[in-house]
């Protein structure tokens, strides 16, 4: 058992607040998960000390977490609008295009099987400036990798404007149509999770509990 085994549902839900909003004080994040702030203070250092979080980021081996790694060749006559869409995608933990005339964006990404089938499948596949894609599923990860946390996507507002906050709750980071508009997450019987940065998410592992 890796270093990550020792994780249990409360450090989870600490990652998961943590992932979609890295400025949150220690009294709110206490709030959030009804411990006090010391035990907060206590179990942060811990994440800290075992390397899974730190400024900006959190460090994770997904195969130790239940969660899956892809790698995903998107082709395009439009790199530059496809890494700009893709960049703030909380599935997507890297985005690369190049500068030869390949035409071609990787991305690597991280999350629920599921999550990862329809976010493809919805998000990546149906996008109009991408003509093609090669996605294929690493199984042999030699170095735990860095999960940026998106601070741009779920800012935390101050409790005045907590009603601002939970709006955005319904906005993708992608601009594509809300999971409530969305044939994928309606009509399969909730096999899509939905993105773990909306009140739609459905999955395990990013769910914080606050919707």
């Amino acid at each position: 058992m890796g270093r990550f085994g020792k994780l249990d549902e409360i450090d989870r839900k600490i990652m998961s607040i943590i992932y979609k909003n890295p400025q949150i004080t220690q009294m709110k994040l206490a709030e959030r998960v009804g411990l006090t702030q010391a035990a907060i203070s206590t179990r942060l250092s811990r994440l800290r000390e075992m390397g899974i979080i730190s400024k900006g980021c959190m460090i994770i081996n997904p195969s130790n977490l239940g969660l899956e790694l892809m790698s995903v060749d998107a082709y395009t006559e439009h790199a530059d609008v496809v890494v700009e869409k893709f960049k703030h995608c909380p599935c997507v933990v890297s985005i690369f295009g190049f500068t030869d005339e390949s035409n071609r964006v990787e991305m690597i990404m991280v999350g629920e099987d599921k999550q990862l089938e329809y976010c493809i499948t919805k998000h990546i596949r149906r996008a109009s400036n991408i003509t093609s894609i090669v996605a294929r599923r690493i199984t042999n990860l030699q170095k735990s990798i860095g999960i940026i946390t998106h601070e741009t996507a779920m800012d935390d507002y101050g409790e005045e404007d907590e009603k601002m906050r939970r709006s955005k709750q319904y906005d993708l980071p992608c601009s594509d149509a809300p999971c409530n508009r969305c044939e994928y997450y309606i009509d399969n019987g909730g096999a899509c999770y939905g993105c773990p940065f909306t009140a739609f998410y459905r999955g395990k592992f990013w769910k914080d509990g606050d919707e």
